[in-house]
C-alpha cells in the first residue's frame, strides 16, 4: 500500500470510528435498559480499542506535540457576539453528532455539507465559532478557512480532522485555523476546545 493510500485509509477509518464513539456517547445520555447500556459500553470500548491500535500502528504519531493551533485564549463573551455555531462537516453522522450535542446546550446551529457552503454561510451570518472538517469535497476545510479569512472574517475556526497532524503540516500555514481537534474526539475535548476560543459554552442564550 503506497503512502497516499495508507494515509487515506487511516483517515477514513478514524472518521468512521468518530461517528461510532460520538453517537454512542449521545445514546449513553438516553433511557436504556441495563442490557442495552452494557451492549453500548462494549461497542464504545471496541471502537476506542481500535483507535488505540491505529495509533500504535502509525510510526509518526509519537512525533506529534498536540492538537492545538497557533491561537491563544480569545475574549469570551463580548457584547453582540453571536450565539450561533457553524458546523461544516460532509459526513452525515459526524455532523448530526456535533449539531445534536451543541443544540442540547442551547446554541443555534447552522450546518454546511462542504467548504463552499461554509464560506457562503459566513458571508450571510455571524458566528461565535466555526467547526470545520478538513476533508470535504470541492473546497476542503483549509481552503474554506482561508477564503473566510480573506473576506475579513475573524471568527475562531476549529479544524476537525482524522488525519495525523504530521500529514497536515504542509497545509496548515496561513490557513487561518485557530485550533485542530482530531477525530475521534469526545464531548469533553470538544467543549474544552470551544471554551478556549469562544468562552463558556453555557453562556449562550
Amino acid at each position: 500500500m503506497n503512502q497516499h493510500n495508507s494515509g487515506k485509509w487511516y483517515h477514513d477509518i478514524r472518521s468512521s470510528l468518530n461517528g461510532v464513539i460520538c453517537m454512542g456517547s449521545l445514546l449513553e445520555e438516553t433511557e436504556l435498559t441495563n442490557e442495552q447500556r452494557e451492549l453500548l459500553s462494549y461497542m464504545i470500548h471496541s471502537a476506542n480499542k481500535t483507535v488505540e491500535m491505529l495509533e500504535a500502528g502509525r510510526t509518526d504519531i509519537k512525533h506529534e506535540k498536540g492538537t492545538e493551533g497557533p491561537a491563544g485564549e480569545k475574549a469570551a463573551a463580548e457584547n453582540g457576539v453571536s450565539s450561533r455555531i457553524l458546523v461544516a462537516e460532509d459526513d452525515d453522522i459526524n455532523r448530526l453528532y456535533l449539531s445534536t450535542l451543541l443544540k442540547r446546550r442551547n446554541w443555534e446551529i447552522h450546518e454546511a455539507v462542504d467548504g463552499l457552503q461554509a464560506v457562503e454561510l459566513c458571508r450571510q451570518n455571524s458566528y461565535r465559532i466555526i467547526l470545520m472538517d478538513v476533508s470535504m469535497p470541492g473546497l476542503d476545510g483549509f481552503q474554506a478557512a482561508r477564503q473566510i479569512r480573506d473576506s475579513g472574517n475573524n471568527t475562531p475556526i476549529i479544524a476537525i480532522t482524522a488525519h495525523s497532524l504530521l500529514d497536515l503540516q504542509k497545509n496548515l500555514a496561513g490557513t487561518g485555523v485557530d485550533n485542530i481537534l482530531r477525530k475521534p474526539f469526545n464531548e469533553e475535548n470538544l467543549l474544552k476546545a470551544i471554551h478556549k476560543l469562544a468562552g463558556d459554552i453555557s453562556s449562550a442564550s
